[in-house]
């Protein structure tokens, strides 16, 4: 299935966020984006895939290591649950153990400062779960 997808790293401080493009194979990062809430959370996550015309949204799911949910699970479950009811979209859930720290490896590997490190590592971890989602996806559908 082609069009944009949005992918949602969930963070009870900072969302980062990941678009695809419009054949949904490549994921870039989008912006990393302040929330106080997860009313704010909620809200950037509609206007964001709203404002791009996204087909879905995938949310990244902090499954602890034995794949149970945690606090951090739950709570992106809740955000998940909400984008689906305001916005009618299919809103995936999606395994994003070990992404953030391999996010920061790529960007120390890739020479990125630490100051500049905090301000995209959410964005980076987004795209992390965006591209594994999308790689997953048969690209004939």
């Amino acid at each position: 299935m082609k069009g944009r997808c949005l992918g949602v790293d969930y963070g009870t401080h900072r969302i980062g966020l990941a678009v695809s493009d419009e054949t949904a194979m490549l994921a870039t990062p989008l912006e990393t984006v302040d929330v106080k809430s997860l009313d704010d959370a909620v809200r950037a996550v509609v206007d964001r895939g709203t404002r791009l015309s996204v087909r879905c949204i995938v949310v990244g799911m902090p499954l602890n290591m034995n794949v149970s949910r945690g606090p951090s699970a739950e709570a992106a479950a809740l955000l998940a649950h909400r984008v689906r009811e305001l916005t009618g979209l299919p809103v995936i859930e999606w395994d994003e153990r070990l992404t953030t720290r391999l996010a920061e490896r790529s960007l120390i590997s890739a020479g990125v400062r630490r100051k500049q490190r905090r301000r995209v590592i959410d964005q980076a971890a987004a795209q992390l779960i965006l591209q594994s989602y999308l790689d997953s996806q048969d690209p004939f559908s």
